[in-house]
């Protein structure tokens, strides 16, 4: 949760200013760059390095280095040559930073990918994920805008726990394919895993409960049983990485201790949602 002490009044930003925004489950230490900088009333802001480095993973100290002096300003440069301009500024906790306006931020991790140098897989990888958080949170937002009329704070806190479920279990999943491979599964092997999980939690098969979460107005057995899709999928992720954790020789073995203990944890009940 956002720390309220941290935040603006409405219509009162002002230069330095730090505030705590919270974007994609996470929350951002911004700065307002100018408090008319994208039109009056609406400020420009923008991140530091150390905020960078939090999410999109490249060391605050390789930014530092990457800092040079075009004429009277001070600007980053990419791996690729190009600069983008910093603004040194001491924020409102007495603090001095560096900050890049935020699409500039975007813009500059867009070309580190594509030019990335000796930048190690992590950090493109922790790249790449910074550039999907804004790009789907943002146009999902204004999709919500638009049907709606409004987006509000109920819809942030759906997709982003939604946005979580799903990012999370990504990188989780991988780890979780690497078990079954090093244990002579092949890819064609997978899905009867996958069958396995979503049977022990749900009752059915994994493409059943796709289709259950794809549905927009359900039949009242649906209705009645319905698991929340980012619930399901945490639950289906936490059956994954548990897996990992408790294997010792025994797949099936390891995926029923898995099973029982999400079950219990995210109180599933009876596993039939077919009947």
């Amino acid at each position: 949760m956002a720390d309220k002490s941290n935040q603006p009044e409405p219509n009162n930003a002002r230069s330095g200013q730090k505030i705590t925004v919270p974007y994609t489950g996470r929350s951002f230490e911004v700065i307002v760059i100018d408090p008319n900088g994208i039109a009056h009333g609406s400020p420009s802001v923008g991140l530091g390095f150390r905020m960078m480095e939090k999410y999109a993973g490249i060391p605050h100290a390789t930014l530092s280095q990457r800092v040079v002096q075009i004429g009277d300003e001070i600007h980053l440069k990419s791996p690729s040559g190009n600069t983008f301009r910093v603004v040194q500024m001491k924020g409102s906790d007495g603090n001095n930073y560096n900050v890049v306006e935020a699409r500039d931020w975007v813009e500059l991790i867009q070309d580190w990918l594509l030019s990335p140098g000796k930048t190690s897989d992590i950090v493109k990888k922790k790249m790449m994920q910074f550039l999907f958080w804004f790009a789907v949170k943002g146009f999902y937002s204004s999709v919500y805008a638009t049907i709606k009329g409004a987006y509000t704070s109920k819809d942030d806190r759906v997709l982003s726990q939604w946005m979580e479920s799903r990012i999370n279990g990504i990188y989780a999943r991988n780890h979780y394919t690497d078990l079954l491979k090093d244990q002579g599964c092949a890819s064609s092997q997978y899905a009867h895993w996958t069958d396995y999980v979503y049977l022990g939690l749900f009752g059915i098969r994994a493409a059943q409960m796709r289709k259950i979460w794809e549905t927009v107005k359900g039949n009242p057995n649906i209705a009645r049983n319905h698991i929340q899709e980012s619930v399901g999928l945490e639950a289906v992720k936490y059956v994954e990485d548990l897996v990992l954790r408790v294997f010792v020789d025994n797949l099936q073995e390891a995926h029923d201790i898995s099973i029982a203990q999400a079950r219990k944890k995210y109180g599933l009940g009876s596993a039939d949602l077919a009947a």
